[in-house]
């Protein structure tokens, strides 16, 4: 779990260096210190001026990353899933981030809603899991460009100019071993083009609407009771503790009711939880 270097995050301190010049001390700065107090044991330090960076605006796989090391380190499991987590969201295929949040999850106590997801599935789902929302909506819209793109063909599919066209590049296309003619290999392409931007779509989608609900959060706090009310006068269900992950249904002042695995439902202090 060594720190990230400094200059890996030249670029996005500087897009951040016009805010920080009412500062006493810069963003890289700040950065480089940090690093050097956490290789020095002193992990307070180092989470202190980790924060510091994040506060004034940096956002950054490798800062999250390194902020979840130092809580690991200072025995703070709970904020060490969080920066995980936020590290994921911007570098999702990043191998270092995924074994560390394994690894964190691993020591959790509660261990039973830690959900394992089947192998089977984890490989199915590996092109929405480990894509980001951004990478997720370029390539749907692509995509979409595409099928357009493929529809025009479509229309012209018997024009000179096409078939000319269609004889160079056919050869690219299993349509031809199969003895497609040009409607049905192009009618084919679409088919599989619009199948794909479907997919991307509903991927990108449900996550560009988890992050504009913040639907997902990490309780932060050592021990937390879960009540069956927005009210501390409620009964308590059952207590859960620091790095546990849940699901945000509903907001009322000073509370958020969150879902569980294993059906497991309730309200929270909103302070012993903090948004992915």
């Amino acid at each position: 779990m060594n720190a990230v270097p400094a200059w890996t995050l030249a670029l996005a301190m500087v897009l951040t260096a016009s805010r920080a010049g009412a500062q006493d001390e810069a963003p890289a700065d700040q950065f480089a210190r940090a690093n050097a107090a956490y290789e020095a044991g002193d992990y307070a330090a180092a989470i202190d001026d980790y924060t510091r960076v994040a506060e004034a605006g940096v956002v950054s796989s490798d800062l999250y990353y390194n902020l979840g090391n130092a809580y690991f380190k200072d025995g703070g499991l709970g904020r060490a899933v969080l920066w995980y987590e936020r590290a994921r969201r911007l570098a999702p295929r990043d191998p270092d981030v995924r074994d560390n949040l394994d690894l964190t999850r691993s020591l959790l106590r509660d261990k039973q809603l830690v959900t394992a997801e089947p192998r089977w599935r984890r490989a199915l789902l590996a092109w929405h899991r480990d894509t980001t929302t951004a990478e997720s909506v370029v390539a749907a819209s692509a995509l979409y460009a595409l099928l357009c793109l493929l529809g025009v063909l479509f229309v012209f599919r018997q024009s000179e100019w096409f078939s000319r066209l269609y004889a160079r590049l056919s050869i690219l296309s299993p349509g031809r071993l199969l003895g497609l003619d040009k409607a049905q290999d192009l009618g084919v392409a679409m088919a599989i083009v619009f199948l794909v931007v479907g997919a991307l779509t509903t991927s990108a989608v449900s996550k560009v609407r988890a992050e504009g609900a913040r639907a997902q959060g990490v309780v932060v706090a050592q021990e937390v009771s879960v009540f069956s009310g927005p009210s501390r006068d409620a009964s308590v269900q059952f207590k859960v503790h620091e790095g546990t992950l849940v699901s945000v249904r509903d907001a009322r002042p000073g509370w958020v009711r969150v879902d569980l695995p294993g059906d497991l439902s309730g309200w929270v202090d909103e302070t012993t939880l903090d948004p992915i």
